[in-house]
C-alpha cells in the first residue's frame, strides 16, 4: 500500500506544477407521504439521500492525476470526509510523447471507505440499490479497458475490517475484493458482470449496507432510442445480484443468501422523463415492491420530480407518493 502511494506521489510531482481546483455538489430536498391501513398519513422530509454534498477535485491540466475530497458539506451523514487519490496512466504516458491507443489504465486510492463495483443498470431512480462494493475501509483499485469494448475493475482492501450499520455489527476478519467488467459492443447496449468477496449491497432503504462472504451481480441496458438513432429516450435495464454465505447487517435479507432484483422501464426527452421500476428482495422474506417518477428538467442543474412508491406489495404500510427539488 506504501509503494503506491509513493509511485503517486511521485508522478504528481513529476506530472505538472498547475493545476485546477472544481467545485461541485447537489442539495434536494422534498416531502414525501407515507399511508398506513387506517388510511392515517404522516408527511416527512426526505430520507432517502443525503440532501447536501459539497466536492472538491483538484486536477492537472492534462488529466493524470486527481485529488477528490468527497462530503466535505454533508447534512445527515457522518461528518467524514472522503479522499481519493486517482492516476490516469495513459495520459501520462500521451503527455510524454507516447499513446496506447483506445488501451486506458487507471490506478486509485484513498480512504474513501467501499469501491463500487462497473455496472450497466441504468439507475433510473437514483436510489443506488443496485451498486456492489467491496467491504473496505482504505481501498485501492486498478482499472483496466479498451475503449467502450470492455472495461475492468479491480478494487481491493487487504485489512480486516468491523462495520457497524444501525442493525448489526459486522466483525469480517478478512480482507475484501471486488471485480467487475462491462461491454459496451455499440451505443445504447451494455452488460455488466461482477463478483465481491467479502463484499457489500444496499438493502430496500439504501442507508442500510448488507454484508456476504460472496456476491455476484448480473446487469444489462438497452436503449432503443440511442440504438434507432431517435429525439428521445426509450428502454429496458435489469440488474441481478445474489449474496451468499454469512449475510448480516438487514433485517429483510439476512440469512445465508440473499437476491436482489430490478428491472426498470424508462423514457423521454431532456425536460421530461420517466420510469418504472419493479424491485424484488429475497432473502429472510421475500418482498416486491415498485417505484414510478417523472422528472422536469426546465433549465440545467435545475430539477422536479413527483413519485409513487409501494415497498412491499402485500403491505400497504409501504405506500408513499412524495415530490423533490
Amino acid at each position: 500500500m506504501k509503494k503506491i502511494l509513493t509511485i503517486l506521489a511521485v508522478a504528481i510531482l513529476a506530472s505538472a506544477t498547475v493545476f485546477a481546483i472544481t467545485f461541485d455538489g447537489t442539495f434536494k430536498g422534498g416531502y414525501k407521504f407515507t399511508f398506513s391501513e387506517d388510511d392515517a398519513y404522516e408527511a416527512v422530509g426526505w430520507k432517502q439521500n443525503v440532501e447536501a454534498r459539497l466536492n472538491v477535485k483538484i486536477a492537472d491540466d492534462n488529466g493524470i492525476w486527481t485529488i477528490k475530497l468527497k462530503d466535505m458539506a454533508a447534512l445527515d451523514s457522518d461528518d467524514k470526509i472522503k479522499a481519493n487519490l486517482s492516476l490516469d496512466i495513459d495520459n501520462l504516458i500521451k503527455a510524454n510523447g507516447g499513446d496506447l491507443g483506445d488501451f486506458n489504465i487507471g490506478l486509485s486510492i484513498g480512504a474513501n471507505s467501499a469501491m463500487t463495483a462497473l455496472s450497466a443498470y441504468n439507475d433510473v431512480s437514483g436510489d443506488e440499490l443496485f451498486k456492489a462494493k467491496n467491504n473496505g475501509t482504505y481501498s485501492a483499485e486498478l482499472a483496466l479497458g479498451y475503449g467502450k469494448m470492455i472495461e475492468t475493475k479491480v478494487a481491493f482492501d487487504p485489512a480486516a475490517n468491523t462495520i457497524t450499520d444501525g442493525v448489526e455489527a459486522k466483525n469480517t476478519g478478512k480482507a475484501s475484493v471486488v471485480v467487475s467488467a462491462m461491454t459496451t459492443p455499440v451505443d445504447g447496449v451494455s452488460a455488466s458482470l461482477a463478483y465481491a468477496y467479502n463484499g457489500l449491497m444496499y438493502d430496500v432503504d439504501k442507508d442500510v449496507k448488507v454484508s456476504a462472504d460472496h456476491v455476484v451481480n448480473v446487469a444489462a441496458n438497452a436503449n432503443i432510442g440511442t440504438i434507432a438513432n431517435l429525439d428521445f429516450d426509450l428502454g429496458v435495464t435489469v440488474f441481478d445480484a445474489i449474496g451468499m454465505g454469512n449475510v448480516a447487517g438487514s433485517a429483510v435479507l439476512a440469512g445465508d443468501t440473499y437476491n436482489v432484483l430490478n428491472a426498470a422501464v424508462y423514457g423521454g426527452v431532456d425536460l421530461v422523463n420517466a420510469f418504472f421500476e419493479f424491485r424484488m428482495f429475497n432473502g429472510k422474506t421475500t418482498q416486491c415492491g415498485m417505484k414510478t417518477q417523472v422528472n422536469v428538467n426546465p433549465v440545467e442543474n435545475l430539477a422536479f420530480d413527483v413519485y409513487f412508491n409501494m415497498a412491499n406489495f402485500e403491505s400497504t404500510d409501504t405506500i408513499a407518493v412524495g415530490g423533490d427539488v
